[in-house]
């Protein structure tokens, strides 16, 4: 399940293609500060734009990044890199201080599997920090890894050695991951591995922990029909219940996406709900998850990208305000006819502001672009183009509930790479 980095193969047609991530280069942006390279014709009804900064920058490989706030307002980032031989999991509180140090997460022993995802991130409103990551299995079978999660208590500032989160000992995959730290503290884990596989491949699993994450209670299977590679989401509601989106393979091989409602902390989910009838027949998996969001009353937002029945790349978002019962009419955020939309993400704001940002392609060109919704996800704003250069991809988005946003991505520019950063507000927040 989890393929090595350098060796990723997509399938499928226009997007989906084979990527390599070479010599790295990560770029942040800080709200506030002169912008070498700011967003250009942002609409001010939508979102006040920001400037980029550097943090970290080197010749080695670095994974896309994950990226998270914490109940004040800070920045956190988390990523996997390769020097050489050895892989690590890195983390980085960020602020002003432009000489902010890497913290390593992981023990020589628990080095990452693969750099083809970002590490699960999640922190808490008390400031724990939880970063999770794959780590190869001692076996001959193809892509056996555990599934490891560590925790900081201090900030980020140092992390406690990770503990195992799948309970079997089989040699199979465990990756795929969405960390959530829930409002009461649990730490909630949703993945995918082979061992309630069925005619898809891979089992939807879920692993919950009640101690603050020193340890993670009996996994819990969701589906044995989940998309194999497409990574789901863990969201929380307003009322406390906790929510996973995933791609869920039906008879012939149609893979569109689902939900699943928990009211008891995790210990078991309803039967999967299907948001829209794509209809979308691929005979593997094609790499691309959903996202999933809440706002504070309670409207559920699905966000996600597919070919449908004419083969069509296309990128939707739909609403349901009866806890997932029924679905709105799909609105599409892509409309050009002269590019292609991939690795769509999605975050939601309290208020319903909703942000959706993903990757633009043409036959030369991958850029990251966005879009915004005031009015909780009824109209989009313009299409906005983020990245600069010919290269762009793996964008993520997250949300602030003061209206900050942050949104990250990684650019390719002969000879390095980078990973930008840009910290904006929403203009419905004041």
């Amino acid at each position: 399940m989890n393929r090595p980095h350098r060796s990723r193969q997509y399938y499928g047609r226009g997007p989906m293609r084979y990527h390599v991530i070479p010599l790295c280069l990560i770029v942040l942006c800080w709200s506030g500060l002169r912008s070498w390279d700011s967003l250009a014709g942002m609409p001010e009804s939508e979102m006040a734009s920001g400037a980029k900064r550097t943090l970290v920058e080197g010749t080695y490989q670095l994974s896309p990044p994950a990226i998270q706030f914490d109940k004040d307002g800070t920045l956190h980032a988390a990523w996997l890199e390769q020097r050489g031989d050895a892989r690590s999991v890195k983390t980085m509180r960020v602020s002003q201080d432009l000489h902010q140090e890497a913290v390593q997460v992981n023990p020589k022993e628990a080095e990452p599997n693969a750099l083809h995802q970002a590490p699960g991130l999640a922190v808490g409103q008390d400031g724990r920090i939880f970063v999770s990551w794959s780590t190869a299995k001692a076996s001959d079978a193809p892509f056996a890894s555990d599934l490891r999660l560590a925790r900081s208590v201090d900030g980020g500032r140092t992390f406690e050695p990770p503990i195992l989160v799948n309970d079997d000992k089989q040699p199979i995959g465990h990756g795929f991951e969405s960390v959530l730290v829930d409002r009461q503290g649990g730490v909630n884990i949703a993945w995918l591995d082979n061992r309630h596989k069925s005619k898809s491949g891979a089992g939807a699993v879920f692993g919950g922990s009640h101690d603050g994450g020193k340890g993670v209670e009996t996994n819990v299977a969701i589906d044995d029909m989940a998309c194999p590679c497409c990574r789901p989401m863990l969201t929380q509601a307003p009322d406390g219940s906790i929510w996973v989106a995933w791609r869920k393979t039906f008879e012939g091989n149609v893979r569109d996406i689902v939900v699943a409602r928990s009211i008891d902390q995790g210990r078991s989910f309803s039967a999967p709900i299907r948001v829209h009838e794509d209809k979308w027949v691929f005979p593997a998996c094609p790499h691309r998850g959903p996202s999933i969001g809440f706002d504070g009353a309670g409207r559920l937002y699905v966000a996600w990208y597919t070919e449908g029945t004419d083969e069509h790349p296309q990128v939707f978002l739909s609403v349901s305000d009866d806890q997932g019962q029924t679905f709105a009419t799909p609105v599409s955020l892509h409309a050009s006819t002269t590019s292609l939309p991939d690795q769509l993400r999605m975050a939601v704001a309290p208020t319903g502001a909703v942000v959706a940002v993903w990757e633009e392609l043409t036959g030369v060109r991958k850029r990251i672009v966005m879009r915004v919704s005031l009015d909780r996800g009824r109209t989009f704003g313009s299409l906005q183009t983020l990245s600069t250069g010919a290269n762009a991809e793996f964008p993520t988005v997250a949300i602030h509930e003061s209206g900050q946003v942050a949104l990250s991505w990684n650019e390719h520019v002969w000879p390095n790479n980078r990973i930008v950063v840009l910290l904006e507000r929403l203009s419905d927040h004041k």
